[in-house]
């Protein structure tokens, strides 16, 4: 059986061939209990900003790097869980994924065999303005845009890059089709902190859902943002100067905390993503495959898994990787402590 990625034929192993069961025979299920259902899967680790909260140390980055996983194995690994273990959702990061110049056909096969999967994609949205209609066509569902500024000087000391292109980007976005993305927004003290309402406004405005994120203590950035840190019950005390917040339910697995945020006769749903002061990993679903193809079962534990291992003359050996997800998985502890690697390579 052959599928098509970008126009060039790809021929799909066993699994891939093989058609999604109605219902899961297996689930995967941690140490503590928690069912994984998701993944969050890397496709390439090059990234054309040089955002200081993620890698604010290098100066001279690569833009142009690709992953070692091949497109097929990528479609077979998504397929194998989706057939065994029921995965549900799959959301396509980086690096910046938008740079993958096979994004668009990896969607459309990923959508063909897994027809009732979500899939998102976590993108800056600078490329977005050139690719939104391809990607919405493929069968993308969902984007999720990064925007910590609307200042242009402000945006370019954090990001380095261009906010007009952003922006371009989400309109374009809505040209072809996709619901309004949901804006992230890393807040740093000092920085960005002052813009929360005015971000709020903004994205109230265009019918967007905004979710404000703590800084992460992770690889090369960590020490810089734990200095910068502006914890969600802070930003929640500044929102809730103007807005009224009433908290909503959150979908299960989802790592925002949503409210409705009504003012001035304008409402709508801002999130507070809070894992260093209000941790979420009681709920956590996820995994995350790195665009070399390293499985690292939990964001803040530097414990990974090579994946590459699982293929043994091009074809996946599903009794290995069956094997290796099972004891990767049950590796995971309740609550992550150290992550060395940079966000850049771990997917986000």
């Amino acid at each position: 059986m052959t599928t098509t990625l970008e126009g060039q034929a790809v021929e799909c192993s066993d699994t891939a061939q093989a058609a999604p069961a109605p219902s899961p025979k297996r689930r995967l299920i941690d140490s503590v209990g928690r069912v994984i259902d998701r993944l969050r899967l890397s496709v390439t680790s090059a990234c054309d900003l040089r955002c200081m909260y993620c890698r604010p140390v290098e100066k001279n980055a690569r833009v142009h790097a690709c992953g070692d996983l091949s497109d097929q194995q990528r479609l077979d690994l998504v397929l194998f869980l989706y057939d065994r273990y029921g995965l549900t959702q799959v959301r396509l990061t980086g690096g910046e994924p938008l740079l993958y110049p096979l994004l668009s056909g990896l969607i459309e096969s990923i959508r063909r065999h897994c027809p009732d999967i979500t899939i998102a994609v976590t993108t800056n949205g600078r490329l977005l303005s050139r690719q939104a209609a391809s990607l919405r066509q493929a069968g993308l569902d969902q984007l999720n845009v990064s925007v910590d500024s609307l200042d242009e000087p402000c945006y370019r000391l954090i990001t380095g890059g261009r906010l007009a292109d952003v922006l371009e980007g989400l309109d374009a976005a809505c040209h072809a089709g996709f619901p309004e993305p949901k804006i992230n927004t890393v807040v740093l003290r000092g920085i960005n902190d002052l813009e929360v309402v005015d971000l709020t406004r903004w994205a109230l405005a265009r019918g967007a859902e905004i979710r404000f994120l703590e800084t992460m203590p992770i690889g090369p950035a960590g020490e810089s943002n734990r200095e910068k840190l502006v914890s969600a019950a802070e930003v929640r005390r500044r929102l809730e100067s103007v807005f009224t917040l009433m908290p909503i339910a959150s979908a299960p697995g989802s790592t925002a905390t949503r409210y409705r945020a009504t003012a001035d006769g304008v409402s709508g749903i801002i999130g507070t993503i809070a894992p260093v002061t209000e941790p979420f990993c009681h709920s956590c679903r996820r995994i995350r495959i790195t665009a070399d193809g390293r499985l690292y079962p939990c964001l803040l534990d530097s414990m990974s898994v090579d994946m590459r291992t699982a293929w043994r003359h091009g074809q996946l050996d599903r009794d290995a990787i069956s094997e290796m997800l099972g004891a990767a998985v049950r590796s995971k502890r309740e609550r992550g402590s150290v992550q060395r690697v940079a966000m850049v390579q771990l997917g986000g």
